[in-house]
């Protein structure tokens, strides 16, 4: 009698790229979302009456409010899916966003949008710990790096849809397109809340949770069998800042690093076309469909090295790639505004690499499924910390002069490179199970 494989043996089936695909929804919406507002900011401020320079905070917190909110959700939701299951908080998160992106998009005035985006942004926070988590514990061992990164390449199919759509709807009126925008975002996560209550809850949660009745359920159903069980002993958020302190110490801290650099710039990007003398939304809006495919090539690359090549070196490059791209903005900006154009796609094609591989990768593959969900959480909420940090401060250190604003994301990336460098390990193709502990057999 041939026995069933494990969850980390088993062929990659259908049932893996359904499930991934569910899951990416939510970095679709979170693409689409942070995207249209880059855009929809300067459309808003037009009807409010405020701008960057008069008003530099409102304008900040206006881009910031969703990533604050992320930072409220990725942490608390990610507990709450070690503690009550990931299928159920897979649905609720998705729920948060749905009724408060069509409030965002009924909103009478630029301080409603920006508490209603800010509770929007729970529900995406909440969705990054639940899919990557998901994924990660039903994906095979040799093809969970390229099912993670296809999840979270998902984010860039959301942002080149927000292109089109911000594109499109600049023909119904300033006063109109924001809202459109927003309700179209609504839209979209309605049939995905209903595919996702099809989904099986994680079977290594189930089994961590001595739930072995659902679990044997699952396993059936997938044509895999238990190896693990729930064991004796069991894993604490303590055990972040004990035995698992070099990953959490690397996920944190980088994770916190790239974020500043990343969204710090890319929030800008529309701001800073117009900043430089292009006015028309419309090529604004455009030049956002133009860049958006490069990240999802980057992706596509990405996807068939990372079970080969592995993280480290991948992650590695693209900081690099990020750090040189930001020394040579501030000169070539200055003699020709449309070569942010090019660089931008430099940046955001590269920047996917080590973004992608914290975000989906290191964050799910180094901690136990037992405080996996609150793991991915905190570093989400940690990484939007700095995105806040760096889309608040960016303008205000620019005033000095932009060079003073890039060599600011300089200095943090080139602390995530080393820390990636030190720390990093390499994690592919290992069962999951035996991930979370790479770290404590470094020497």
């Amino acid at each position: 009698m041939t026995l069933n494989p494990t969850l980390d043996e088993a062929p990659l089936r259908r049932f893996h790229l359904v499930l991934s695909s569910l899951a990416a929804m939510g970095t679709f919406i979170d693409g689409y979302d942070l995207s249209v507002i880059s855009f929809q900011a300067l459309v808003i401020s037009n009807v409010f009456h405020f701008s960057l320079k008069s008003n530099p905070l409102l304008y900040g917190l206006l881009l910031t409010s969703a990533l604050i909110g992320m930072a409220i959700g990725g942490v608390s939701f990610g507990w709450l899916a070690d503690r009550l299951g990931r299928k159920t908080m897979f649905l609720v998160d998705l729920l948060f966003f749905i009724v408060f992106t069509t409030l965002s998009g009924l909103a009478q005035n630029v301080y409603q949008v920006i508490v209603f985006r800010t509770l929007m942004g729970v529900g995406i926070g909440a969705d990054y710990p639940i899919s990557s988590t998901i994924i990660s514990e039903f994906a095979p061992a040799r093809r969970r790096g390229a099912l993670l990164m296809y999840g979270i390449m998902f984010y860039w199919l959301g942002t080149l849809l927000a292109g089109v759509v911000n594109f499109a709807t600049l023909g119904l009126g300033e006063d109109l397109a924001w809202r459109v925008s927003f309700i179209v975002g609504a839209v979209i996560a309605v049939p995905v809340v209903a595919a996702r209550g099809l989904m099986p809850e994680s079977l290594r949660w189930l089994v961590k949770n001595n739930k072995m009745d659902r679990a044997n359920r699952v396993a059936e159903s997938l044509h895999v069998r238990i190896t693990q069980g729930a064991g004796t002993v069991r894993r604490s958020v303590g055990d972040l800042f004990g035995r698992y302190w070099k990953a959490t110490l690397f996920v944190l801290v980088t994770w916190f690093a790239f974020d500043i650099g990343s969204y710090g710039l890319g929030f800008y990007t529309s701001t800073l076309y117009r900043e430089y003398g292009i006015n028309s939304l419309s090529r604004i809006a455009l030049f956002g469909i133009i860049s958006a495919p490069f990240p999802i090539l980057a992706y596509l690359a990405l996807i068939v090295m990372v079970d080969r090549v592995g993280r480290r070196k991948p992650n590695l490059i693209g900081f690099a790639v990020m750090a040189a791209v930001l020394l040579l903005l501030p000169s070539l900006i200055e003699r020709n505004p449309l070569t942010l154009l090019p660089l931008f796609i430099v940046y955001a094609s590269f920047e996917q690499w080590p973004g992608g591989l914290l975000s989906f990768a290191y964050s799910t593959e180094l901690f136990p499924t037992e405080i996996r969900g609150f793991a991915q959480g905190l570093a989400t909420t940690v990484s939007r910390i700095g995105a806040v940090l760096g889309v608040l401060l960016f303008p205000i250190i620019s005033q000095r002069g932009l060079t003073y604003g890039t060599l600011f994301f300089v200095v943090f990336i080139a602390l995530a490179f080393a820390l990636s460098y030190v720390l990093a390990p390499e994690t592919r193709q290992l069962p999951l199970d035996e991930t979370s502990s790479i770290e404590q057999h470094r020497t």
